[in-house]
């Protein structure tokens, strides 16, 4: 068996949990496994769980509630955020094509003049997108999309 990166084994949480959240594994209001169970589970250290379910928080897949835990949220019941639509329309632009494999995308300063909204929020959308798996960072150069984006 080849060995896991250390993304492959955090994009590769993230969609397993987005995929309980969406097939009501995780009901809407249900509260998730513990991050120690899920290392267990999963076989990973504790920071690859907390990069996953940081992911699905950046996401609104699940809302945390400090001192009581991490719980699902439906994303049928979850409020549009600007993060969520500028994810959405990024995305968009790279399954049309108007974004392909290798381009880069706009800096955070850019994308958050563009849609009127701050850094932070401009950077949860684009890591939103680096954790569907469509784009890469390349620290020091920016996000690219990325060149095994499937069609």
């Amino acid at each position: 068996m080849a060995r896991r990166t250390v993304w492959g084994a955090y994009a590769e949480i993230t969609g397993v949990l987005r995929q309980r959240i969406a097939d009501g594994t995780y009901a809407s209001g249900t509260r998730l496994p513990a991050e120690v169970a899920l290392c267990a589970e999963f076989n990973v250290a504790r920071n690859t769980v907390r990069r996953a379910l940081g992911a699905l928080q950046a996401e609104g897949l699940i809302t945390v509630r400090t001192g009581v835990g991490r719980f699902a949220q439906a994303p049928a019941t979850r409020p549009r955020t600007n993060a969520e639509r500028i994810t959405e329309d990024l995305r968009h632009q790279i399954e049309t094509g108007h974004l392909t494999p290798g381009d880069a995308l706009p800096s955070e300063i850019r994308t958050a003049h563009r849609y009127g909204v701050s850094r932070f929020t401009a950077r949860a959308a684009l890591i939103a997108l680096e954790t569907a798996g469509l784009v890469t960072c390349v620290h020091g150069k920016g996000r690219y999309v990325r060149e095994d984006v499937p069609r």
